[in-house]
């Protein structure tokens, strides 16, 4: 059975979609709620699960993207987003904090960047 390339792209969209409401939850629920050992312990799964399904959906963009008929410089530059917002994330949590930590640690939490990444994808997906 051969999944279609368009079921990849959702899948992807899906996993990208569960992995990073992460970071949304944990500052309305330290509003609202506080901090306990059992919501910082949460967090931590949940942590563990935004960096598998943030590498598992960037596996399936990068498939839905190889299989694509069409292209265009939108999505192109949301996949180069999408690569340095994982590897930025990636360094953060497995590698070794620098001088450069906080500077990555802004930059790949920033509302900013998660909405430049989302309107590159979704005008490039639109402008088909």
């Amino acid at each position: 059975m051969r999944i279609s390339n368009d079921f990849l792209g959702l899948l992807a969209a899906v996993a990208f979609i569960v992995a990073n409401a992460y970071y949304p939850a944990k500052v309305l629920t330290k509003k609202l709620v506080g901090q306990s050992p059992e919501i910082t312990r949460f967090f931590r799964t949940y942590l563990d699960l935004h960096i598998t399904l943030n590498l598992v959906g960037l596996l399936l963009t990068f498939i839905h993207g190889h299989n694509a008929d069409e292209r265009n410089f939108l999505l192109q530059t949301s996949m180069l987003v999408t690569v340095w917002l994982c590897v930025v994330g990636g360094i953060m949590h497995w590698g070794k904090p620098s001088q450069m930590y906080n500077k990555m640690k802004l930059l790949h939490t920033q509302q900013f960047m998660f909405i430049v990444w989302v309107l590159l994808i979704i005008i490039g997906h639109t402008t088909l």
